[in-house]
């Protein structure tokens, strides 16, 4: 007997899904053990966000499949091109109250990133919070500057099962990485990381240690560096980012006009080009983030399938705002995730990415905008 159609269209996106996304389904359901009683709740949101975005329709009637959380934003580093630099910039943890909070309102998440203005591992809860989402099937992804990187924290990355390390390295030597990302040590960086990649390697399953190279012009005379340095020490793969964030300010707008390189330069994109053939001819993994930039015709997703929670529980649109003092949607602490999930807020931003109406600290991600 035929399935009616609705039937057959949600099997198909499911098997489709599947297949572009085994990998991560992988991560899901072998680094992660499901509790049976969330299996369903994961399962029939997904197909519900699927089907509302191939249709596009209007009214949200799923909750996010991913999220970023900031779990601080104390930090041992000042980089140049972030927030953090600023002399009245404050460092606050996320209480764990607050992050399981935030889970126990979303319990239909798939994975979380563990990110934002701060060093990660300086957040002497992190290891908490990662076990929590790990409790309720959530896989657990974070960026990190990779200065702490010691056997201790090595070890409780791997027994938490977290799926994806992403390192920031903004160049291959010690007096360039050490100008733009202050505070630092190079050596201490490499060092960390290689043990990282050392001890990861041991095991049958682990995570994805990917690298990350903010480009500017202070460092884009190592670009080819970078690469060699990146695929010497054994990360997985390497995205160099082009545009600088503005975190929906323009005090940043204006100051990263001095220190951002023009990607339509034909010198760029010859070394562009060549990048990704090195990457190609070596099985290095190379991907150019300013080639993903939005536009009319490919517009932010964000609203649509995620949301960044700030240190205290501010709802924010996406990562580059991440700041609540530009935009916020709600608290988690003074309302539910849902509720502000399905607010009028949240429902007049996405329709204004429909329209191409965007609000102002929208624009700077847009190519019609540049």
């Amino acid at each position: 007997m035929a399935l009616n159609q609705n039937v057959d269209y949600e099997i198909f996106v499911l098997l489709y899904f599947m297949i572009i996304n085994i990998r991560r389904l992988v991560n899901i359901f072998l680094v992660n053990i499901f509790p049976l009683n969330l299996v369903f709740k994961k399962f029939v949101n997904l197909v519900k966000f699927l089907i509302a975005s191939k249709f596009k329709t209007g009214s949200i009637n799923y909750l996010p499949i991913s999220m970023d959380i900031e779990p601080t934003t104390g930090c041992n580093f000042r980089c140049t091109m972030c927030q953090v630099s600023l002399p009245d910039f404050a460092a606050k943890n996320m209480d764990i109250e607050t992050f399981k909070k935030v889970i126990d309102d979303n319990r239909q998440l798939l994975k979380i990133k563990l990110q934002g203005m701060g060093e990660t591992l300086v957040q002497r809860q992190i290891f908490d919070m990662i076990n929590y989402a790990k409790s309720y099937g959530i896989v657990t992804e974070t960026t990190t500057n990779g200065s702490l990187f010691n056997r201790k924290n090595i070890e409780l990355l791997k027994a938490n099962k977290v799926s994806k390390i992403t390192v920031s390295i903004d160049g291959a030597t010690k007096s360039t990485f050490e100008s733009i990302r202050v505070d630092s040590n190079f050596d201490t960086v490499i060092e960390g990381v290689s043990l990282l990649i050392e001890q990861c390697n041991k095991n049958l399953i682990r995570p994805q240690i990917s690298a990350w190279c903010v480009l500017q012009k202070s460092n884009y005379h190592e670009i080819f560096k970078v690469f060699d340095l990146c695929r010497k020490i054994g990360f997985d793969d390497l995205t160099f980012q082009i545009q600088l964030s503005s975190w929906g300010q323009d005090y940043w707008v204006d100051k990263n006009k001095s220190m951002q390189i023009n990607f339509n330069a034909e010198q760029v994109q010859e070394d562009f080009e060549k990048i990704r053939n090195l990457g190609k001819k070596n099985n290095f993994n190379v991907r150019i983030f300013e080639e993903n930039a939005l536009n009319f015709n490919k517009q932010c997703q964000w609203p649509f399938r995620s949301s960044y929670v700030t240190v205290d529980g501010s709802v924010v649109p996406c990562a580059p705002i991440s700041d609540p003092k530009v935009v916020t949607m709600g608290n988690i602490k003074e309302m539910s995730y849902e509720k502000i999930w399905k607010s009028k807020t949240y429902d007049q931003l996405r329709e204004n990415i429909r329209e191409n109406n965007l609000d102002e600290y929208c624009k700077d991600c847009y190519r019609e905008y540049r």
